[in-house]
């Protein structure tokens, strides 16, 4: 060891602690030893990003100071070291020569300047494409003379006799240019087979990285501005698919852009003009498309789907949401896995179930056909929890069985399990969840 116990007791004697036993002092010594080796360490790093290969008292304090420790004052200087020879009857020896400093004619010295603490200021690199002439900037050398340019905006005189003043420019080269312009053309075509080209392309095509911050502004557009028409949000979802299942892009830093395109999809009030379109298939796209990201970006991202679990559940449990939003956050959860349909979904499908039959009493073809579709998504819910709990046995359908499948998700939703084919599966994983529930809450 470094330290040796008689060491360790000597200073323990300086602060007052007499007398300290051997088995103390030991494994004192020891962390003593692992301590010294950590900061070490830790100064070794700050030494070789500093391209350096002599170890300094700075690197020794930086390193104290990213343990939270205080640093040793009166070690640092700033002069380099001089090196004395001392001749001796065997060979040189060389000293650090120590200069003697006369005290008092140190404290008659001015004092320095403080120095200045290091602060981030913002400032403007262009405003509508012209560079502002402030000092952070660099001066615009014209390139033809070589001299400073005057900052004068660069005005563009249209045919209509209108001058526009361009932004930033443009980093795309024309042939992308072009080709983002004969994609985007041709998803309006009403051709279905020259969309579908144009889908393939985007899913395929090996040369458009700088393109896929263009598509994700492009499906959020077309879906902000054509909430009510179904076919353009449906070709929306269907640009989003194939940008992300082209394996040459990496659109994991546009996730938070494209998340909120689906979401609106999933759970907006309504998403075409007649309720009798089927804007059910768009939801469940888009369902499967959030569940999709989850399941791929979810160990980059931890909390990516907490949160969506949690805005969907928040929109299942308003009562004040359409009967359409609820559908997609049913739906949405659903597709999220078995796990959020035990922790979410199926505590709350009892308390739905009295919303839902209250608004199934008013006589109206929509919230009939609505009410079908939520009750559909429910069951589908509770299939996927039987699917997950496999190996259980199924339970017999009878009147007992009923009731006990009533006190969790409801008489009216309890007679549609009974009517179905695998109802014995079913009543077998709700009984299972519910037990494992209350054992857990006791």
């Amino acid at each position: 060891m470094i330290y040796s116990k008689s060491t360790i007791k000597n200073i323990s004697e300086s602060v007052g602690i007499p007398r300290l036993k051997d088995e103390i002092t030991t494994a004192m010594a020891q962390d003593v030893e692992y301590r010294l080796h950590e900061i070490i360490d830790e100064a070794m790093k700050f030494m070789r990003h500093s391209k350096r290969t002599k170890l300094t008292v700075s690197d020794i304090n930086s390193a104290l100071r990213v343990r939270n420790v205080e640093p040793i004052y009166g070690f640092e200087t700033g002069r380099p070291m001089k090196f004395q020879k001392a001749p001796t009857a065997l060979e040189d020896v060389y000293y650090v020569d120590d200069e003697q400093i006369d005290l008092d004619k140190l404290l008659d010295e001015p004092l320095p300047s403080v120095p200045l603490d290091v602060v981030y200021t913002a400032h403007w690199l262009a405003i509508e494409g012209v560079q502002p002439r402030i000092q952070q900037n660099p001066i615009p050398i014209d390139e033809d003379s070589g001299e400073p340019a005057a900052k004068k905006p660069v005005r563009v005189q249209r045919q209509d006799g209108v001058e526009t003043i361009p932004l930033v420019k443009h980093v795309l080269s024309k042939e992308l240019q072009l080709y983002y312009e004969c994609i985007t053309d041709s998803l309006q075509s009403s051709d279905p087979i020259v969309r579908s080209t144009a889908l393939e392309s985007i899913s395929v095509d090996a040369g458009i990285h700088q393109l896929v911050t263009y598509f994700v502004q492009y499906i959020a557009v077309t879906v902000k501005n054509n909430l009510h028409n179904l076919e353009m949000l449906k070709m929306a979802m269907a640009v989003a698919r194939a940008i992300r299942r082209n394996p040459n892009l990496f659109i994991e830093p546009y996730m938070h852009q494209l998340i909120p395109s689906l979401l609106t999809c999933l759970v907006s009030k309504r998403l075409c003009e007649d309720y009798t379109e089927d804007h059910w298939s768009l939801r469940d796209g888009a369902a499967e498309q959030i569940a999709e990201i989850c399941q791929q970006f979810g160990q980059s991202y931890h909390t990516l789907q907490t949160r969506i679990a949690r805005t969907l559940l928040r929109a299942f449990l308003d009562p004040t949401k359409p009967l359409t939003t609820h559908y997609g956050a049913i739906v949405g959860l659903t597709k999220l896995g078995a796990n959020m349909v035990k922790v979410l979904v199926l505590p709350n499908i009892k308390a739905y179930m009295c919303l839902l039959d209250v608004e199934l009493e008013k006589d109206s073809p929509q919230l009939a056909s609505d009410g079908a579709h939520c009750r559909n998504a429910l069951l589908e819910a509770l299939r996927v929890l039987s699917r997950d709990l496999e190996d259980l046995e199924p339970l017999s359908i009878n009147s007992i069985q009923r009731n006990r499948l009533a006190d969790v998700v409801g008489d009216t939703l309890a007679g549609l399990v009974f009517s179905e084919k695998d109802g014995g599966k079913i009543m077998a994983a709700v009984a299972a969840v519910s037990k494992a529930t209350k054992d857990q809450s006791q």
